[in-house]
């Protein structure tokens, strides 16, 4: 039997620094006890100037988990080489909605179709690339926009002549009700913009230069004013009151773009492990059947590939133990994430 401790979930963020000792060519290899050998984990990224020297890396950058080292990697879309000094806000969603699409390759959008945002113009979502799935590179800067139309957010690529790529791939943070989070959005105005950046003016960042936000830029909806294709790299930097929305390339930063913030609740999402559940999955190695048992009433169980692709899902039926049949899936390692009551937790599981 297989006992694991599983501590109530919450989105977490932390800072990566590229390093002479984890740059491997166009990467650079995180290290975070919640994503090594976890390859069905989500995470946003966004470029953080000025953590512990200023380093600009004017190239667009996704995410990818390393089978050979089990750890997740950032890359340059473009395969220039990582940029030694660049850091990078880590966004770990673990506990907060997420959700994963993928490109036809016929038009320069993607649909997002999820019931947590479907219809609602004021949702606030964050995408990262992530290249895992199809394994397709994707150098292009995107934003989000909801079309009234049909009522649906979209991924859109910032160059609106240029078709996403097909079978690229994003992962999504979709709601800013779950994870701990504080999530808002951020226009660029007269009064908080000057040269290449805005100005954001907020009390969950305010004075907090450990708050290390994460940030997707939101063309709004039609006939908006925040109307703007802003094709460029964008990052965060901390000015020593407050945190600003910068361009990579330094050009200047448009009046009336627009931005979805993300701000992870250190006090939840770092501190609180007070409240404890305890999940069992057996047997492991298995040719069949499989139960999961748990104090907390099982709500669902995701089981994904070592890729990060999700093979199987399963309704738990609020029941305290459930077996699964994985017959049909193949020999090999896979990872269940089991959602027990306001907790989950990812368990490995091993297909004889």
């Amino acid at each position: 039997m297989l006992l694991f401790t599983v501590t109530i979930a919450q989105d977490k963020v932390f800072v990566h620094t590229a390093t002479t000792g984890n740059i491997s060519s166009f990467a650079t290899e995180l290290n975070h006890p919640d994503l090594n050998s976890n390859p069905s984990a989500m995470i946003m990224v966004t470029h953080n100037l000025n953590y512990g020297g200023v380093q600009y890396n004017n190239n667009v950058t996704g995410t990818y988990y390393h089978t050979g080292t089990s750890r997740w990697m950032v890359y340059n879309e473009n395969t220039d080489p990582m940029v030694e000094g660049s850091s990078y806000n880590i966004y770990i969603i673990d506990g907060g909605k997420s959700d994963g699409i993928v490109a036809s390759g016929t038009e320069p959008r993607a649909k997002i179709n999820n019931p947590s945002v479907n219809g609602n113009p004021d949702a606030i979502i964050l995408y990262s690339t992530y290249y895992n799935t199809f394994g397709i590179r994707n150098d292009n800067n995107y934003g989000v926009y909801y079309d009234t139309s049909d009522e649906y957010w979209y991924v859109y690529n910032e160059d609106t002549h240029e078709d996403i790529p097909a079978q690229a791939a994003f992962d999504l943070l979709i709601d800013e009700g779950t994870g701990g989070a504080t999530a808002f959005k951020h226009t660029a105005t007269a009064g908080n913009v000057s040269s290449n950046y805005t100005r954001i003016d907020h009390p969950s960042l305010n004075g907090k230069s450990q708050a290390n936000p994460v940030i997707t830029h939101n063309w709004g909806s039609g006939g908006d004013a925040s109307n703007i294709e802003l094709d460029k790299t964008l990052g965060v930097w901390y000015d020593g009151s407050n945190w600003n929305i910068y361009t990579e390339d330094m050009s200047a930063m448009p009046e009336d773009a627009m931005f979805n913030i993300y701000v992870a609740d250190e006090t939840l999402g770092l501190k609180d492990n007070d409240l404890l559940t305890k999940v069992s999955a057996y047997p492991s190695p298995t040719e069949r059947e499989v139960t999961f048992t748990s104090q907390e009433a099982i709500s669902r169980i995701y089981i994904y590939n070592l890729l990060g692709q999700e093979v199987k899902q399963i309704d738990g039926g609020d029941k305290n133990s459930l077996t699964i049949d994985i017959s049909e899936l193949s020999a090999g390692n896979y990872i269940a994430k089991i959602q027990a009551g306001k907790a989950v937790k990812s368990i490995k599981l091993i297909k004889q």
